[in-house]
């Protein structure tokens, strides 16, 4: 595999270097208000995803079920027994206590797994690049995706521990240490079934010892909350989760049809089912195209999912010689891109899984590794599409019509798109001489 390093970075420049003290203060008091504002309205309506965990947590100590058993405001738990049991601990804790100190942990793990993955991105430690680089990657990259970390702070969602616990895996792997990364990706997955797509990633990259890494990590996962239930009631949990969660989302079934779940799967339910798209003022909206029947859907949502299976195995065969920025870290950005596409259930918050995939095309765009056209104008589509479309700009009624139609999962498929042009422009110029950085 060819290595080639990106062109030197842009450096500080006198003039940031004198506001950067300034950047510093506004970005700390960003991050408080914004902290604050989510902790006071989870607290105050006592709604948000941390009562919802605590609540099952506590329904797994006691051995009750703990997916048909809804928290006080009706809301039911959908992840592995896996996660219930690693919030045990916390159920010692008021849950308002628990609230902040999740909310302060999110904002930690979302700033480490960004600098951990563009430090693995550019192979230089994140703190000897340019100061101004790294504040005009990270801003536009939170730009890009500030809708999906104001939303995931304000429900307090688990999804920047998925984020950060697939990231660690893929450093992990960059210090040539295989099972041990495998095992991380392993527990990301069976922590939320959403990463899988790296296992689709290292399957097409035929790389034995991450895959048994990750199969490791996903029985470790499987078998831990045996320790504290024991063995048959841990089975029972799971075939429960297969059965009310997985079977009962699957493609065609109809759930998760309204514009909560911006899935393809729940797109194609929309589109091919009698089901409610959206709800304004009391009034039901549908925009099913024509209606088919229900297996005929289902087959087509598992077509879509077979189809990006195929996407991921199509870029690491068609890239697998290019530059390491293209075939490792351009492969991985490109996996997080298609994560939300795969998964049959998709909320705006789970979109916070798409940061490295933006971080990775702003280093492209920023750096001026290719001045594609097409690839700057799938960037900004992708942006239009799954951040603009909202009811600040376009009004509730608009904003959700338009995410009944399928902008944002076409903002996605942009994103990927994107990621794709960024790869063949670089990999077409490998052999020539570099670009220089804006």
């Amino acid at each position: 595999m060819k290595r080639i390093k990106s062109p030197e970075l842009p450096s500080t420049d006198d003039s940031f270097h004198r506001r950067l003290p300034l950047y510093r203060l506004l970005a700390g008091v960003l991050i408080a208000i914004a902290v604050i504002a989510c902790c006071v309205q989870q607290i105050w309506r006592k709604d948000g995803d941390p009562y919802l965990f605590v609540h099952a947590a506590r329904l797994l100590l006691q051995r009750q079920d703990i997916y048909l058993i809804p928290d006080q405001h009706g809301a039911y738990y959908y992840y592995p027994p896996f996660f219930a049991c690693l919030i045990i601990p916390l159920t010692i804790l008021p849950v308002e206590v628990v609230v902040v100190l999740w909310a302060l942990a999110s904002v930690g793990l979302l700033s480490w797994s960004m600098a951990a993955f563009y430090t693995g991105l550019t192979g230089q430690p994140f703190f000897s690049i340019p100061e101004k680089t790294r504040w005009v990657i990270c801003f536009f990259a939170t730009l890009l995706t500030a809708r999906f970390i104001i939303l995931h702070q304000r429900f307090g969602s688990a999804n920047v521990f998925v984020l950060a616990l697939a990231v660690l895996g893929l450093t992990v792997l960059t210090r040539k240490q295989s099972v041990r990364g495998g095992i991380t990706l392993g527990l990301s997955i069976v922590l939320k079934l959403t990463t899988l797509p790296f296992g689709l990633w290292f399957l097409a990259k035929r790389n034995t010892r991450v895959l048994s890494g990750i199969v490791l990590g996903g029985l470790i996962g499987i078998a831990l909350p045996a320790a504290v239930v024991g063995l048959s009631k841990d089975v029972s949990y799971h075939r429960e989760w297969v059965e009310q969660v997985i079977l009962f989302n699957g493609p065609g079934t109809g759930s998760w049809a309204g514009t909560g779940d911006v899935s393809l799967r729940a797109q194609a339910d929309r589109f091919f089912l009698k089901a409610d798209a959206f709800v304004d003022k009391g009034t039901s909206y549908r925009v099913t195209i024509v209606e088919l029947p229900q297996p005929i859907v289902r087959l087509l949502g598992w077509f879509v999912m077979l189809g990006v299976a195929l996407t991921i195995v199509v870029y690491a065969v068609r890239f697998q010689d290019a530059p390491e920025l293209v075939s490792q870290w351009g492969g991985f950005a490109f996996v997080f891109s298609l994560i939300p596409i795969f998964s049959t259930v998709t909320l705006i918050p789970h979109l916070i899984l798409l940061i490295p995939a933006y971080i990775y095309v702003v280093h492209v765009w920023y750096c001026r590794l290719t001045t594609d056209r097409l690839f700057r104008a799938l960037v900004l589509l992708s942006f239009i599409f799954t951040s603009l479309t909202t009811k600040g700009f376009f009004g509730v009624f608009v904003s959700r019509m338009l995410a009944a139609l399928g902008f944002i999962p076409l903002g996605i498929l942009f994103l990927s798109a994107a990621i794709f042009r960024a790869a063949s422009c670089i990999q077409r110029n490998a052999n020539g001489a570099p670009l220089m950085p804006a």
